[in-house]
């Protein structure tokens, strides 16, 4: 059974986010599995993916509210900066965890994870659809990132 599982409630309905979410969690999954084997090799291995994962998710979805002027824009810019500069830490800090202190950083990293898109990504998934719906041009290509919900 893996350690994070994907629900309904982290559903933004904009295909390419959900995509993106499904796949943070998987590498938050492989976390957990490389911090509860031990191995300090797939430890770091793992994070360096989850940080790449979450870095080119943030910079995708900022370009996301950037095209629907989102008023919440800056906001959630500071909110992915203020992230990335965890994840720096607790990268650096897996570097010399031992097994235990790796699944402790784990247990917060993954619950971590799911409330920043439950609580901050799902919010705005009504503002893209609306946007998508009522502002967007027909041929827009943006309709093809988010899909045409």
């Amino acid at each position: 059974m893996p350690y994070l599982a994907w629900s309904d409630e982290l559903d933004t309905h904009i295909p390419e986010l959900d995509a993106q979410h499904r796949v943070m969690i998987e590498h938050v999954n492989r976390l957990a599995a490389a911090a509860s084997s031990g191995s300090s090799r797939q430890i770091r291995e793992a994070m360096a993916a989850l940080a790449d994962c979450v870095r080119q998710h943030f910079a995708f979805e900022e370009r996301v509210l950037e095209m629907i002027d989102f008023a919440g824009l800056e906001e959630h810019r500071q909110t992915h900066r203020n992230i990335l500069a965890e994840l720096d830490d607790y990268r650096a800090r897996l570097e010399t965890a031992s097994p235990a202190e790796a699944e402790e950083l784990v247990d917060t990293l993954g619950p971590w994870v799911v409330e920043h898109i439950r609580h901050d990504d799902v919010d705005f998934g009504p503002t893209v659809r609306e946007w998508l719906r009522d502002a967007a041009p027909p041929n827009d290509p943006f309709r093809q990132l988010v899909g045409d919900s």
